[in-house]
């Protein structure tokens, strides 16, 4: 296919461009997905920080593919493949964290799972209570994963007589928390646990 004008902006060429980044978007989130499935970055716990990543990773792919369809569609700008990057950086990115890191974390995701798993049964608020505590908390290490996470990431620190303090990297973000609690006006407990 010969080269157009840069400048020619007729309608076939933005229906072609539209469907070229619709078409990488889709093959790149299903790499972006496939990464998971792989060794890569396996020493990584942070599912969150792994997931990014990733995404930045096949981000770039994206953007290298835009690069390389330039060659052949001269209509396709620089503009074009720097926004394919952000597009699927950003889209990917809110799906990420709404949907996989919620299903990782989620108290209500483990106690839908538990009850649809179990089904035949019923339970009292008390009851599905104590699951949660047994085996979510206890059983699956659900505190530990995430202190163990804040270490990682920096939040906390060990001291040298082995106990923990907060970094002021953790201080930084406790004050956004916080911030965000009072733009949405969330639960304040979370966020002030001194205050009952």
């Amino acid at each position: 296919m010969t080269k157009t004008s840069k400048g020619s902006g007729t309608a076939g060429n933005v229906f072609g461009l539209i469907g070229i980044y619709i078409l990488i978007y889709v093959v790149c989130s299903v790499m972006f997905v496939g990464l998971f499935h792989t060794g890569l970055l396996k020493n990584m716990e942070v599912l969150m920080y792994r997931g990014i990543v990733f995404i930045v990773i096949t981000g770039v792919i994206a953007a290298i593919v835009m690069g390389v369809i330039r060659k052949f569609w001269g209509f396709i700008t620089v503009r074009d493949i720097i926004m394919v990057f952000v597009i699927f950086c950003c889209v990917n990115t809110v799906l990420f964290t709404l949907i996989p890191v919620t299903v990782e974390r989620s108290v209500s995701v483990f106690m839908l799972s538990y009850m649809e798993e179990n089904s035949d049964q019923t339970f009292t608020q008390d009851s599905v209570g104590e699951v949660f505590t047994e085996k979510y908390v206890t059983d699956y290490g659900a505190f530990e994963k995430r202190f163990v996470e804040q270490v990682a990431t920096g939040t906390i620190e060990e001291n040298a007589d082995g106990s923990y303090s907060i970094t002021e990297r953790g201080k930084f973000i406790v004050k956004m928390f916080r911030t965000v609690a009072e733009w949405f006006d969330t639960d304040r407990r979370l966020v002030y646990p001194n205050e009952n």
